[in-house]
């Protein structure tokens, strides 16, 4: 099989396709000899800021010197970047060949898209003989595909939401109950010290983390921040944002749990290289700055509003390039950046759930009722229009959904 018929392949299975269940997944996972038992994991689930968490986890597990697979979704540029070991994407040819395994051990062609990249990524952490690997849930949690690991050396709950109602439930109550069904029984269960996780039915050993590290300074221009320990001891961690604090306490918490030998300067080096694109990235174009940032839902839009104020772009004048999936609460995410929306340029994000722009633009005139609003046919001319025009603002924000940002990445580079 050729990476192309790989690719083939899953567009077949439908990515918007979701069905919860573990059966299936573990069926096809002993015919292929378990290889999910065959690496101790560190799993995490949560509405938002699981991705930053397990970028940090792993970059810092890389630094220390283990051997570490990460398997994040969704992907930005390629669904390469979902599957990787110490920082290197699975190659087209190792996808390729472990896609073929999982089909072979898939004849009634039962398992959906995520559930086949969550076969290709236990296949490959085994292959490679990893020491560890970092587990982000592709949904809740409870019968998240990934929750076949049986006994993780800590499970993490970055936070709780409104979001994927249709799967997790109405209520916040329902929402954490999904994505706390990922702690076992005897095993750390890291969550931040929040109301609706106190009252969730909690297996595990629980760990809270009471208080994120604290930002002390922000390097805008650079991407960087430091951030301060409760230890005392500080760090310059190269992702911004207002939440990484949080996202830093919880990795910190799990790996104290989970038994992992990690000095303090494994940490320093692993929180100075940590990469995650696509959140309030900036991106310096000539003598514009576009920032892509994947808030998709009413939390992430909250955090990129409180970051968005702290930065020193928040006086300037600025178009938001915006677009969001149909199945999302608009009117929640709309919400908190509507008082920043002075111009606003509405898209379809690529994917078959995109929320058409002409329904998105009657939700921004309701939250924004001054602001400037049009239409751009797709992400990539909303850009190029910015970008070449003299009279445009200097700085543009992209956001609303991680295809989006995506789209966008792929344009700028």
């Amino acid at each position: 099989m050729i990476f192309a018929e790989a690719l083939a392949v899953l567009e077949e299975r439908q990515e918007t396709k979701i069905v919860l269940g573990l059966g299936r997944v573990r069926a096809h996972l002993a015919v292929l000899g378990d290889p999910h038992l065959a690496v101790p994991a560190i799993h995490v689930a949560g509405t938002n800021g699981k991705g930053s968490t397990c970028a940090i986890l792993s970059s810092v597990l890389t630094a220390a010197g283990y051997s570490t697979g990460l398997f994040i979704s969704p992907h930005l540029l390629t669904v390469r970047e979902r599957i990787s070991v110490d920082g290197r994407e699975i190659s087209e040819a190792e996808f390729s060949r472990y896609m073929a395994r999982a089909l072979a051990a898939d004849r009634k062609k039962s398992l959906t898209y995520f559930e086949l990249l969550t076969s290709i990524a236990f296949q490959h952490f085994a292959g490679r003989n990893c020491a560890v690997m970092v587990l982000e849930t592709g949904l809740g949690g409870r019968l998240d595909a990934t929750n076949v690991v049986p006994s993780p050396l800590a499970a993490i709950v970055t936070s709780i939401d409104y979001d994927h109602q249709a799967y997790l439930g109405d209520t916040l109550k329902s929402i954490a109950r999904e994505k706390t069904g990922i702690f076992k029984a005897g095993r750390p269960a890291v969550r931040p010290d929040l109301a609706v996780l106190r009252r969730a039915p909690l297996r595990g050993n629980p760990v809270v983390v009471a208080k994120p590290w604290k930002i002390v300074r922000t390097d805008w221009a650079r991407g960087h921040q430091l951030l301060r320990a409760p230890s005392g001891k500080s760090y310059a961690l190269s992702l911004l944002g207002e939440r990484q604090g949080w996202n830093a306490a919880l990795a910190e918490a799990a790996l104290d749990a989970s038994g992992l030998v990690v000095s303090h300067d494994a940490w320093k080096r692993g929180l100075a290289k940590v990469s995650w694109r696509g959140r309030f990235e900036a991106i310096k174009i000539g003598e514009k700055t576009l920032i892509v940032d994947g808030g998709h839902n009413p939390e992430a839009a909250r955090a990129l509003a409180a970051t968005w104020k702290q930065s020193p772009f928040f006086k300037k004048p600025a178009r938001w390039i915006m677009g969001i999936m149909k199945d999302k609460d608009t009117a929640g995410v709309l919400a908190p950046l509507a008082p920043f929306i002075k111009e606003a340029v509405l898209v379809r994000p690529p994917s078959p759930r995109a929320l058409e722009p002409v329904d998105l633009a009657e939700f921004v005139r309701r939250a924004a009722p001054k602001a400037q609003v049009t239409i751009e046919r797709d992400p990539a001319t909303a850009i190029a229009a910015w970008k070449n025009d003299k009279r445009s603002p200097k700085v543009a924000v992209c956001t609303g959904s991680l295809y989006l940002a995506g789209a966008a990445l792929k344009v700028v580079g």
